[in-house]
């Protein structure tokens, strides 16, 4: 059944390029909302579009970003491996999330790092960009 639900999903995507098409949209949106609450990438120049590895803001513990978007938003997003345990959260762009059916982590980050006492506008991270 969990198959069949994933086949589903990536038919109703347009098919295996349209998901990975659609991968690259989210990652591209990720990095555009970490660079705009200043959220250093792990890999800068050297990222892919499958996650995004992004450092927390200075004080705030990553694992309590995994936690607050867990708790409240059933967001599941990794914390880091060994060395990078506990230092670095990752987004994940592929499985069932689109820009149409899904608002993005980047909004619900917003919402956790603000009640972390991160100090940024709300809505920076995913305010439209020209």
């Amino acid at each position: 059944m969990a198959l069949k639900a994933s086949l589903d999903f990536i038919a109703g995507l347009g098919g295996v390029a349209k998901l990975v098409e659609n991968a690259g949209l989210l990652a591209g949106m990720t990095r555009a909302a970490a660079h705009a609450l200043r959220l250093p990438l792990v890999a800068p120049k050297a990222y892919g579009d499958a996650l995004t590895a992004l450092y927390p803001p200075q004080g705030i513990e990553s694992g309590a970003i995994v936690k607050g978007l867990k708790a409240d938003y059933m967001s599941t997003v990794a914390g880091g491996q060994g060395a990078l345990k506990g230092k670095i959260f990752r987004i994940a762009h592929l499985g069932y999330y689109d820009v149409n059916r899904h608002p993005g982590p980047d909004r619900h980050l917003e919402v956790v790092l603000k009640r972390l006492g991160y100090s940024f506008e709300l809505g920076q991270g995913w305010r439209p960009r020209r």
